[in-house]
C-alpha cells in the first residue's frame, strides 16, 4: 500500500467530495459586500476563531460523535486490534488526542465555504443569501487549484464537511474501522509513529468537519488553521481586530502564490472565478467598487466576471 492509498484509507469519508472538486466543481464564499471588498483589495482573508461560528455547538457535535463511536462495540474492537498489533498504542492514541482536544476547538480559526454548481452562476443559492447575505451580500466564486494542492507550506488546510448525526456517525465508523482492520499486515507493518499520526489527523477531521445532517444543503468546506498544532508560515499573520464590535484574535491568510513550494491558485488573479452581487438596494456602487478592486489585484477581465443576482428576496428588518 503506497502512502496515498494509506492516507485515503483513513480519510475515506472525504474522498468523494474531494473528487468532486477535481472534476471541476468550484467553491463559494457568501459574505457581506464590505468583507468581499476587503478580501480582494487587501489580498488576504481572515480566519476567525471557532467560538465565533454561527453555531459553536457544531464543534462539540463532532467531538461527541467521535467519543460515541470510539466507545461503541466497533470502537472497542478496533482498540483491541490496535493493541494486539502495537502494544499500548490505544492509550497513546487517546492521550495524544485528549492532550490536544481543547486546543483543537479553542485554538482553531476558520473560514467556511460552500460547493458551487454551474446552475448557481446567475442567482447564487437562496438559502445562503438568507443565511449569510445580510443587506448587501456578495458571493465570491473560487477556483479550486489551491484547495487541491498537496503542500504544507501555508500551514492552512481545507476539508469538506460530512453530515451525520451521532447514530449515523457510529454506524459509519463501524465500516471505517473494519476497513482499517481488513488491511491486516499492510497496516501492521507500518511504523508506530505513522499510525499515531494517521489516527490523530483522522480524529481531528471528525471533530472539525462533522455536522448535523440538517445543514446538508450548505455542502460546506472549511479552511482552518490552529497555531498550536500547525505552526506558522510566511502566509500567516495573527493580530487583534474588532469584527462586529467584538475585539478578537484573527488569523490573516495572505492570498499569494509561490509555485516553488507548491502554493498555486491562491492569489486573487487565479483564485477568483466569478463574483455574484446578491439581492440588495445598491448593486451598481458595489459592482463599481469590486470591479476596481479586482482590476487592481490583477484579475483579468474583472468586469465580465461580476454578475448580479436578481433572485426575489424579501428584505429582513
Amino acid at each position: 500500500m503506497d502512502d496515498q492509498a494509506l492516507m485515503n484509507l483513513f480519510v475515506s469519508h472525504l474522498i468523494e467530495r474531494v473528487e468532486r472538486l477535481k472534476d471541476g466543481s468550484r467553491l463559494v464564499h457568501y459574505t457581506s459586500a464590505d468583507n468581499a471588498y476587503k478580501i480582494i483589495a487587501g489580498k488576504q482573508v481572515w480566519l476567525r476563531n471557532a467560538h465565533l461560528m454561527n453555531d459553536y455547538s457544531e464543534m462539540r457535535h463532532g467531538l461527541e460523535c467521535l467519543r460515541a463511536a470510539w466507545n461503541s462495540s466497533a470502537g472497542v474492537e478496533l482498540q483491541q486490534w490496535l493493541d494486539n498489533s502495537w502494544q499500548g498504542i490505544k492509550e497513546e492514541i487517546e492521550n495524544t488526542f485528549n492532550n490536544h482536544a481543547t486546543s483543537m476547538i479553542d485554538d482553531t480559526y476558520m473560514i467556511c465555504l460552500s460547493e458551487h454548481d454551474d446552475d448557481e452562476d446567475s442567482y447564487g443559492r437562496l438559502s445562503m443569501w438568507r443565511a449569510y447575505g445580510g443587506h448587501a451580500g456578495v458571493a465570491l466564486v473560487l477556483n479550486t487549484a489551491t484547495f487541491l494542492s498537496e503542500t504544507d507550506a501555508l500551514a492552512v488546510y481545507s476539508m469538506p464537511v460530512v453530515y451525520r448525526d451521532q447514530d449515523q456517525f457510529v454506524e459509519w465508523f463501524q465500516s471505517w474501522a473494519a476497513a482499517i482492520m481488513d488491511a491486516g499486515d499492510t497496516i501492521t507493518k507500518i511504523d508506530r509513529q505513522i499510525i499515531l499520526n494517521l489516527f490523530f489527523h483522522a480524529f481531528r477531521s471528525f471533530v472539525l468537519a462533522t455536522k448535523h445532517p440538517g445543514f446538508k444543503e450548505e455542502r460546506e468546506w472549511r479552511v482552518y488553521h490552529s497555531p498550536s498544532l500547525d505552526g506558522t508560515s510566511p502566509w500567516i499573520d495573527i493580530s487583534i481586530e474588532t469584527v462586529g464590535g467584538v475585539p478578537q484574535q484573527v488569523v490573516k491568510l495572505a492570498l499569494k502564490d509561490d509555485p516553488e513550494v507548491g502554493v498555486v491558485g491562491a492569489a486573487p488573479e487565479t483564485l477568483i472565478n466569478k463574483v455574484i452581487i446578491g439581492p440588495c438596494e445598491t448593486p451598481l456602487p458595489i459592482r463599481m467598487a469590486l470591479g476596481q478592486a479586482m482590476e487592481a489585484a490583477g484579475v483579468q477581465e474583472p468586469w465580465s466576471k461580476i454578475g448580479m443576482s436578481f433572485i426575489p428576496l424579501r428584505d429582513r428588518q
